[in-house]
């Protein structure tokens, strides 16, 4: 998420004709990481009060100052419960401007999703989630539908040899249920048939749990866990080389970049389609296969798939399967978006 806010910034600042740019933070901590924000102009309201009620006027009050020094044309907020603080702000400072909402993660999991209704504009990063903010009583014209941007790589890493190991890859936290649902992974790699290896990329608070669970099912032998990596893609490209297909057995995402990333390398994903983004990067048979969610005789099916007779899609087919997801088509349309909704409350 912080890599995409900062390469808007960074494209709105860099057009023909510039954009000012700055950041606002409500904190609760000075505990932030702030290395990503070098090069941006940012403030923060500090609270640390304990009572919700005294820390949000407090946030409401300075946000009223930095919107009557700095007059806005627009702000994009990118958590729900920062609509209703902005909104209060814009009340009390009577500075007139478009506020957006710009959520990273289902609605229906985090708390205070009713506040989302406060902005004028909705910047929906899947279609999933542009379902849960028009079930809020939001109308549909009042939402776009913009996806999450990935850069163009000139690199492919290809798929194993006819002869050689089925080679599953996983990035990602280990949650061995909740979320992550990795126990699906797990289940259903137990019911495959044939040779297969599993590279497992991250860590979590289940990493031992998830381990236990593939020696319980007899099948950890046939998975490397790498644990948690700087840089994921590294290691793929360096050490494993060689991918087959990357597994995403989620009950629920906001926009899985890690489909992306790995279509980007023309790598084709088997992904449960849950809420949200899966059914808008997969397009079955094309860059890779859509099971339902929780359905480990569907999921299996698709393993054994791929493992008794490789998939016949083209690393070149894939990379051109995600064209309006690669970031020079995402950011002209996030601002073309933004601006004609400023410049439709001009008029």
């Amino acid at each position: 998420m912080e890599t995409v806010i900062k390469n808007v910034i960074s494209t709105l600042q860099t057009k023909s004709q510039p954009d000012e740019c700055s950041v606002f933070f409500f904190c609760r901590n000075d505990k932030m990481d702030k290395n990503w924000l070098r090069g941006i102009n940012v403030e923060y309201s500090l609270s640390r009060q304990k009572i919700s009620f005294l820390r949000r006027m407090k946030q409401v009050s300075d946000f009223k100052k930095w919107l009557k020094k700095n007059n806005p044309d627009a702000v994009i907020c990118i958590d729900v419960l920062s609509c209703l603080l902005v909104n209060k702000a814009r009340l009390k400072s009577g500075v007139n401007f478009k506020l957006f909402s710009w959520p990273h993660f289902s609605l229906d999991h985090k708390k205070y999703a009713e506040n989302i209704v406060y902005a004028d504009h909705h910047l929906a990063i899947s279609s999933g989630i542009k379902r849960q903010i028009m079930a809020r009583g939001v109308p549909e014209d009042s939402v776009s539908l913009i996806y999450n941007p990935i850069a163009r790589k000139e690199e492919t890493i290809p798929s194993p040899g006819k002869e050689d190991v089925t080679t599953f890859l996983y990035i990602g936290r280990m949650k061995f249920e909740g979320q992550k649902r990795i126990k699906d992974l797990l289940d259903g790699l137990s019911n495959a048939n044939g040779k297969w290896k599993l590279h497992v990329i991250g860590d979590g608070s289940d990493f031992i749990k998830c381990q236990s669970y593939a020696k319980e099912l007899k099948i950890d032998n046939h998975i490397t866990w790498h644990g948690w990596q700087s840089d994921p893609w590294a290691l793929v490209k360096n050490e494993i080389k060689y991918v087959s297909a990357l597994l995403l057995t989620s009950s629920f995402e906001g926009f899985p970049m890690t489909l992306l990333e790995a279509m980007s390398y023309g790598i084709p994903c088997i992904s449960s389609d849950c809420e949200s983004g899966p059914e808008d990067i997969i397009k079955n048979g094309i860059n890779g296969f859509l099971y339902s969610p929780g359905n480990l005789t569907e999921f299996t099916m698709l393993l054994n798939k791929i493992i008794s007779e490789p998939l016949t899609i083209s690393a070149k087919e894939i990379k051109e399967s995600m064209f309006e997801f690669y970031d020079s088509v995402y950011y002209k349309n996030m601002n073309e978006t933004i601006l004609s909704v400023v410049h439709k409350s001009e008029k």
